[in-house]
């Protein structure tokens, strides 16, 4: 477990751009306070909630079931400041899931509702774009979204709006935006190319990963230099 835990902080405290989702989870977790309520949606997303938000004694963490049902987190969270008034309530989605069910922040400023909400943003189905790699050595296929500026959608439903780029503005800028009164909505761009990767790859993984990269992946030279990176530095 040290050598887990000294990794995943090796992880989320790089200062490499596009900013890696686990700066975001990371300088998240470490601000939220002992009686928070953290509603985590479907896909990599889990990933990064799982392995970068340390669960304290006294908080509430929700995740959707077996069947991976996107776009659980914004309801979640909505439904635990209803129940809960008086504790911080924190969704952390991502850009697909969040994107499924958007308006219904309106509902959070209708009813002032004090969520926070941590949108990580890659435009991309994350963990469909993996699975087709990784589980059946194809390129990805369909996984693209169209780009949203979700903070400014926030402030146009009424809620603040912040966006983060930079790893080194990060820890700031949460600050700042936990801080601020009533709903607010915190949008983080992130790599695209960082991939969840599983304690252990497997060789079956390794192979489908190279099939799908032989056939074409898009950006598959960048996918192999953001893994090549991470293996470095490990060994290092």
């Amino acid at each position: 477990m040290q050598e887990w835990r000294q990794l995943m902080h090796e992880r989320a405290t790089r200062t490499d751009k596009p900013m890696k989702p686990q700066v975001v989870a990371h300088e998240l977790g470490r601000r939220l306070p002992d009686n928070a309520i953290v509603s985590c949606d479907s896909g990599t997303i889990a990933t990064w909630w799982a392995r970068h938000i340390p669960v304290k004694r006294g908080q509430k963490h929700t995740i959707s079931g077996n069947l991976a049902t996107m776009a659980c987190g914004l309801p979640y969270t909505i439904a635990s400041q209803i129940a809960f008034p008086h504790r911080m309530c924190v969704g952390f989605v991502g850009d697909g899931g969040y994107s499924m069910l958007m308006a219904e922040l309106v509902t959070a400023v209708r009813y002032k509702l004090p969520i926070k909400l941590v949108v990580i943003k890659n435009n991309s189905l994350g963990q469909i774009r993996w699975e087709q790699m990784v589980f059946l050595g194809n390129p990805e296929f369909a996984c693209d979204l169209t780009p949203i500026n979700f903070a400014e959608v926030a402030r146009a439903c009424g809620a603040s709006g912040f966006t983060i780029t930079n790893p080194e503005e990060c820890g700031k800028t949460m600050e700042r935006a936990l801080n601020q009164s009533g709903p607010v909505l915190i949008e983080a761009v992130v790599d695209p190319n960082e991939p969840p990767m599983p304690p252990m790859v497997t060789a079956k993984q390794a192979v489908h990963l190279a099939e799908a990269l032989a056939r074409g992946t898009r950006d598959g030279h960048k996918v192999m230099e953001t893994i090549f990176e991470d293996r470095v530095r490990e060994m290092l």
